[in-house]
């Protein structure tokens, strides 16, 4: 998107638009089969939150796989946070340049989950999505 992604968001609706179409599309190749949509909740300061629903092939509601999306930081250097939205004690990923995974109740530092690679690969897809705007 543009360097400055949060304030076009704010102020640009057919910015954010844009900006909603590239996380899902980032979503939609990192963890296939599933269809991904990106409902927006709330922007506080440098920060931007929002849920990635999911369907499957089918088009049929997957709530257990949703995850919370929250945007934030400098928009040349922008963190990202993804946690399971059904299950709060599942492992969180933190991704600035590097991937950290956090114990969703502790938030200790954890080893990546089975099921982690999608969420890295998405994590990597938005950041550069978002730096090379």
């Amino acid at each position: 998107m543009a360097k400055d992604w949060l304030p076009a968001c704010i102020s640009d609706p057919e910015g954010c638009e844009l900006l909603i179409q590239s996380i899902c599309r980032a979503a939609d190749l990192s963890r296939p089969p599933y269809r991904h949509a990106f409902l927006p909740s709330e922007q506080l300061g440098d920060s931007w939150i929002g849920r990635l629903e999911v369907r499957d092939s089918d088009g049929q509601r997957q709530p257990a796989v949703d995850l919370e999306l929250e945007i934030y930081g400098a928009a040349a250097d922008p963190s990202l946070q993804l946690s399971w939205c059904e299950d709060e004690e599942r492992p969180l990923l933190w991704q600035g340049r590097h991937p950290v995974w956090m114990d969703g109740t502790s938030g200790q530092a954890c080893p990546r989950p089975d099921d982690g690679i999608a969420l890295e690969t998405l994590a990597r897809r938005l950041r550069a999505e978002l730096v090379q705007g």
